[in-house]
């Protein structure tokens, strides 16, 4: 049995969490639509959830999922402020030498890995900062701050590297188990999936007069908005239903 689900297991699971948050705060409107819904239906759900995440990845609660999701998204919005600016900075500074500035983006990892690490791509984002710590000596620090470069922010994007690593190796550690394999697993996240989809679907028809809410049960969007959007090598291709399930 494969995966019906083109995300890795954690942001999936985050994302029906997210899901369920938003009936929630919509239940009645779904309600009145899908009576079968009333009590204790998103409830059952959302236990079924976080018996997954308590089961296969030992997390007790959600807070504790979100608190460590929160950690790695601020450190990765900290870091794109900073290397945007800094950026900036280099090809305003060194304007009247554009070789130098070809030089300094590939030096820094700006030429490899700028344009997924400033889309949310957060593997990207660790390579371009472990390229730019590692590549930034005193002498190039000097040359860079000589030429109007912000030293706060070179001090910033030091410290992001080990911060932002360690933070995703943790989070990383929480997809590792071979247990979410079994068919056990699968058929129980296919279920989540499904269930999941099943509310965003009827989302999409029941709030089609009104843009936020309906985007707010996009699925793929609430993924992607987590910056973890990355495919698993052994899931399927997007299915009919969540393809549905977007504007």
């Amino acid at each position: 049995m494969k995966r019906k689900f083109n995300y890795k297991t954690l942001p999936m699971l985050i994302a029906a969490l997210t899901v369920a948050d938003y009936f929630e705060q919509h239940k009645e409107a779904f309600v009145n639509e899908m009576p079968a819904w009333d009590d204790p239906y998103i409830a059952n759900f959302q236990a079924a959830v976080e018996l997954i995440l308590a089961k296969y990845f030992g997390i007790k609660s959600k807070e504790d999922l979100q608190k460590q999701t929160r950690l790695v998204n601020e450190l990765t919005v900290q870091a794109r402020e900073d290397l945007e600016m800094v950026k900036t900075q280099i090809e305003r500074g060194f304007r009247t030498n554009p070789h130098r500035i070809n030089e300094l983006m590939k030096l820094l990892g700006y030429k490899e890995f700028w344009n997924q690490a400033s889309h949310n791509n957060q593997s990207m984002m660790i390579g371009l900062l472990l390229a730019f710590s590692n590549h930034l000596d005193a002498a190039l620090r000097a040359e860079l701050e000589e030429n109007q470069v912000n030293a706060a922010r070179l001090t910033n994007i030091l410290s992001y590297a080990g911060q932002l690593n360690q933070a995703n190796v943790t989070q990383e550690s929480l997809k590792g188990s071979s247990k979410l394999d079994t068919q056990e697993a699968v058929t129980a996240l296919n279920n989540i999936y499904d269930q999941a989809i099943d509310i965003c679907s009827i989302a999409k028809k029941l709030f089609k007069k009104d843009k936020l809410k309906r985007e707010l049960f996009v699925f793929s969007r609430i993924v992607k908005s987590q910056g973890m959007q990355h495919t698993d090598d052994d899931a399927e291709t997007e299915t009919p239903a969540e393809a549905n399930a977007n504007p």
